[in-house]
This record gives structure tokens, sequence and C-alpha cells, in this order.
């Protein structure tokens, strides 16, 4: 995914599911629009799982439950940009979020939970670009 073909728009973080996944809502509406957005590139550690009928209970995996703080208190109700796209025969849609009055200068929230040392880059099955390549560089094991 190339965020410079993808023209980005503003929202509102609503909510943070995960460290690599939010919930933006539009600024227009009744009710306004929400959408689900998971970081392009990346793979957060998961959080804990209750026992349902078909899976048991799992753990967090280390750094999980810091990865969702650190994007909880940086963006819940903060204005947004944001790209999104949804890639074929995918069920979820796949961006990178920044923070910052202006576009150009806004902060990389994917660069910034990279060097966090939080979130790893996704490798498997992912064609190398540009992005990717910058990501693997920010990481310094890929």
């Amino acid at each position: 995914m190339t965020t410079q073909q993808i023209q980005p728009k503003r929202g509102i973080v609503k909510q943070v599911l995960s460290g690599d996944s939010v919930i933006i809502r539009g600024s227009v509406g009744a009710p306004p629009p929400e959408k689900q957005l998971n970081f392009s590139n990346i793979i957060a550690p998961k959080l804990a799982r209750r026992a349902t009928e078909t899976s048991e209970v799992t753990k967090d995996e280390p750094f999980a439950w810091e990865a969702r703080e650190f994007l909880r208190k940086k963006l819940v109700g903060e204005e947004v940009w944001f790209t999104a796209e949804k890639p074929p025969n995918a069920a979820r849609e796949y961006g990178v979020v920044y923070l910052g009055k202006d576009f150009n200068t806004a902060e990389n929230i994917t660069k910034s939970l990279i060097s966090e040392g939080l979130v790893n880059v996704r490798r498997d099955g992912v064609r190398m670009t540009p992005e990717l390549e910058e990501l693997c560089e920010k990481r310094e094991r890929c």
C-alpha cells in the first residue's frame, strides 16, 4: 500500500481496540459514521481473550497492553488524518494514522509505534515497498 496515492481524510479517534487497530468517527452526520482502521504493515502483540464456545482463554502477549495504552493516551478524542484502503478479497480496511493539524508535518503513528518497540513490521506474504523498507529500517531487525 502506498500512502502517497491515497487521499488523506480527517476524523476523530473514538476508540483504540488494540495496538494496531482503532475506531475513527467522522465529524459530520447524526450519528457520525464510524470505521475500524487496522494499521498497515505492522503486527501488534495480541491482548488476552476470554473463553468462548469455540476458543480457549488466551493471555496477553508481551507489550500488548503497553501498545494499546500508548495509542489510547495519544489518540482517543484527537482529530487525526488517515489514509485507508480495502485490499481485494479483504474484510478489513488498512491504513496509516497521522496526528497533527497539518498533514505534511503530522506524526506518523505507525512509525511512532515502531520507534517505541511496541509492534513488529509485517513481513510474511508482503511484497517489499519503499514504505515497508523504511519501517524495517526503523525497527532495525527486519
